[in-house]
């Protein structure tokens, strides 16, 4: 256990000052959180760095990127594959998020281009999907 607000002080010679009545005991390990981007680094990246986000993330980019390719020559229409411009962008940004690692802010920038991409060619394909029927 550390004491907060215990250091140096002028005139305490070598070491650290011996706690006061005021001072409040912080567990060892803890750090504070200072302002909310640093709680969302603290709470979202390490979850946007795991490995079954990554491979759920390819799974639904490949089975949206297959469905465009097969309902072209079944629609006869190359109008399914308006999205596929937006899925390459969505696997570019997976790419970098895996790429990323532990690095926070990269991790966070390449997350949200790879869901809005994602959700964008979610649109796109069911905006198609009425365009063609």
């Amino acid at each position: 256990m550390t004491v907060e607000g215990a250091g140096p002080r002028s005139g305490a010679g070598e070491g650290t000052a011996p706690a006061e009545a005021g001072d409040t005991v912080v567990p060892e390990g803890r750090d504070d959180v200072r302002g909310i981007s640093d709680l969302t680094f603290r709470i979202i990246a390490p979850y946007l760095s795991s490995a079954v986000l990554y491979k759920v993330m390819l799974v639904l980019l490949g089975l949206m990127t297959a469905a465009c390719v097969i309902a072209a020559p079944v629609r006869l229409s190359a109008l399914p594959l308006i999205p596929l411009p937006v899925l390459g962008v969505g696997f570019y940004a997976l790419r970098q998020v895996r790429a990323a690692g532990g690095e926070y802010r990269p991790l966070l920038r390449w997350s949200c281009l790879l869901f809005a991409a994602t959700l964008f060619g979610l649109w796109l394909l069911s905006v198609v999907g009425r365009w063609v029927s």
